[in-house]
Formats: C-alpha cells, structure tokens, sequence
C-alpha cells in the first residue's frame, strides 16, 4: 500500500521553486533604474500537449510565435520546452483558459528598465535567469539576487495548481542598490552625446558632467 501511495503522489505532488525578486537600481534621488516586474514562462510538455489546430494558433500567438514556428519546435524531440521566457504576466488568464494538457505556466520575474538605453551603460542587464551580466547588475550580483523559495503543490491533469499543501519556504527578496547618479541628467547627457556622435559620423564618444 504504501509503494503504490508514493507512486500516486507522484504523478500529482510536486515541488516548485518560488523564485525570488531582484533587488532595485536607484539613482540618488530613488528613481527606478532597473525592477523586476511578475511575469511567466510558458512551458510545454511535447509528448503531452493535446491541442486542436485552432487551440495551437492561439498558443503560437500568446507565445509570440508564429503556428509553423511552434510546431516546429514541437518537433525537435525535447520533451519540456520552453515557449516563451519572461512573458507578460497579463498573459496568464488567455493562456489558463485554454485549458491545455501539457501547458505549464511557471510565475517569474522579468527585469525592466524604465530609463532604457540612457542608463543601460551603467546599470547592465542580466539573463533569463535574473543573473547581472554586465554593469551594476553584475558587480552587485550577490546582493540584488534573492533567495528562492518552496512549495510543495498538487497539479490537476492538465498541470494547473489547484492546492497548495503543506509548509512553504517564502523567498526573500534581493536588497537594493543606490547610485550617486542623477537619472535626469544622465539621460540628458546621454541624449546630447548620441546626437553628437551622429551628427559628426564619429565611431564613439563620452561625455562627464561636473557640478
């Protein structure tokens, strides 16, 4: 009885990963330079996905794919892929309506950058997987990265959280990080350098604006 108790929990217990939320990039005066906002990934199970043709339309659409891209990923032979990466969280009522065996939809977080390029040379940017890749983002990796938590969860056929059951472990959040730069003038500068640099067909410039 209780080899087939634990093969049952199996097939629907599972445990999951609740993952942490970056840390912010601040100019002097609190301004955001780099958040994470709450988004998806769009997971499916290929041996499992059970979808009509017009049910894969709409999937391809969601994920920002085309139907002959989609069912050519389909066909790679991987069994768990990974449709879209840091979707819009907005996303996730179109896509739960759909009511898909073998769609999985993972909560994450997505990195945004509200002051774009203007900062970019500073702040950095980081992967798929939050991890800082260049700039402040990597420098101050240890301590804008969270620490993930976990649930333990039961999945319906159709891979839909409909419980969670037991003790959880709550993630933490990364600590911030606060520059000494002004956004407003760091955009303005930057602003005046790309039209600069335009204007005289140069390879590149810099610019340092001192009070």
């Amino acid at each position: 009885a209780d080899f087939y108790q634990k093969e049952g929990e199996k097939r629907y217990l599972h445990a999951e990963d609740v993952p942490a939320g970056r840390g912010k990039v601040l100019d002097r005066h609190g301004a955001l330079l780099a958040t994470s906002v709450p988004a998806l990934d769009i997971v499916v199970n290929a041996k499992e996905l059970q979808a009509n043709a017009a049910e894969r339309q709409a999937l391809a659409r969601l994920a920002g794919l085309t139907p002959r891209e989609l069912d050519r990923r389909l066909k790679t032979g991987s069994r768990y892929l990974f449709l879209k990466r840091g979707a819009d969280d907005g996303l996730k009522a179109e896509l739960q309506a759909l009511g898909l065996k073998g769609l999985t939809l993972v909560d994450t977080w997505r990195r945004s950058y509200p002051e774009g390029e203007a900062a970019a040379p500073i702040v950095g940017f980081t992967d798929v997987e939050q991890n800082g890749l260049e700039g402040v983002e990597r420098h101050f990796q240890d301590q804008l990265r969270g620490q993930d938590g976990q649930r333990a969860v039961v999945r319906d056929r159709l891979g839909r959280v409909v419980e969670d059951i037991g003790e959880s472990t709550a993630a933490v959040a990364g600590r911030d990080v606060q520059l000494s730069i002004d956004a407003k003038l760091q955009a303005m500068a930057y602003q005046r350098l790309r039209d600069a640099v335009q204007a005289h067909n140069a390879k590149s410039g810099s610019v340092v604006v001192l009070d």
